[in-house]
């Protein structure tokens, strides 16, 4: 997973282009070797969406470290304040996963530098104590939209990818994420007409519709029932600048190095790349405006990401090809 922005020193040959955008012949032998890569043909088998850890990668390596440390810590936590140890170590698994989630929609927000996705994993530990789990689905769908969006995957969505977007999202909806499937359909439309869309890209303006439809369809049913608390406050509105600067940041400063997608094949596309991030940002925005603070307590990995992405690029040093 996330091979995107691999380490210079071990793997640049095999992730960044030359300025014509031809890999060389013995880049491309290292990109389509070893365990990583074999694992990675197994799951674009089924699914253009999913990227596997590919532990030759110290960040990758890293994270799952963390993640395991988070996992032990807030069980410790959990027991001392009188959880039963079930219940603690569902607390914790949750924390873990929330902790995890918050660094991989920053590996998708900037796929240029692995050590972006870092800058945002103490605020989320934080939370996580603060707060407790946020709502791990809508994350996770998050995640899967910006993947849509940024094919860091390498691979476009198939039909199955779209169809469990589409499901996700509608389960999304009647839990409350009223604004699921319409992003979702904005997605699938900006995909079927920008950035010369290929064949199977065209397709997903039927997807954009039927997202459309069943949002249509299910809002008089549901709508009624959703408990919305719109508030903006000085909170909700600090959030909010804090959304918006991040996402100039991001798309002044995150940069356009010539690397590969999971493939090893295709570059990334820099347009994609921003979008996916104007996506993530606006999603919690929208939902900042219709729930005021309680969407914070909800989507606060995905918040972090972007602002710990943001951090990363506003301080490092200038990419030497771009």
């Amino acid at each position: 997973m996330f091979t995107a922005g691999k380490n210079r020193k071990r793997n640049h040959n095999c992730c960044e282009y030359n300025r014509t955008g031809n890999i060389p012949a013995r880049a491309r032998a290292v990109c389509n070797t070893g365990s990583g890569y074999k694992g990675r043909i197994a799951i674009n088998q089924i699914t253009g969406l999913g990227r596997p850890l590919v532990f030759s990668h110290v960040t990758n390596r890293l994270i799952v470290l963390l993640s395991l440390v988070v996992l032990v810590l807030i069980f410790i936590y959990q027991v001392t304040l009188g959880e039963a140890f079930l219940e603690a170590l569902g607390s914790a698994g949750a924390a873990a996963f929330a902790f995890f989630l918050s660094w991989a929609i920053s590996r998708e927000i900037d796929p240029y530098h692995d050590w972006a996705a870092f800058p945002a994993l103490p605020f989320t530990l934080g939370a996580v104590v603060l707060y407790g789990s946020p709502a791990l689905a809508t994350l996770l769908f998050i995640l899967l939209l910006s993947r849509m969006l940024n094919l860091s995957t390498g691979h476009r969505t198939t039909v199955l990818d779209a169809l469990l977007l589409i499901i996700l999202g509608a389960i999304l909806f009647i839990s409350g994420f009223v604004i699921a499937l319409p992003i979702l359909a904005a997605a699938f439309w900006l995909d079927s007409i920008l950035f010369e869309a290929s064949p199977v890209n065209r397709r997903h303006i039927y997807f954009a519709i039927l997202s459309l439809g069943l949002f249509a369809a299910m809002v008089p049913f549901y709508y009624p029932q959703l408990d919305y608390r719109p508030g903006f406050d000085l909170y909700t509105g600090s959030a909010v600048l804090v959304l918006a600067l991040s996402a100039g940041i991001l798309m002044a400063r995150a940069g356009t190095r010539r690397i590969a997608g999971d493939n090893g094949k295709e570059l990334l596309d820099t347009r994609r790349v921003r979008l996916a991030q104007v996506t993530v940002a606006l999603f919690v925005v929208v939902e900042i405006f219709l729930r005021g603070s309680i969407a914070l307590t909800m989507l606060y990995p995905a918040f972090f990401a972007c602002m710990g992405t943001a951090i990363y690029n506003l301080f490092r040093r200038p990419d030497p090809d771009g």
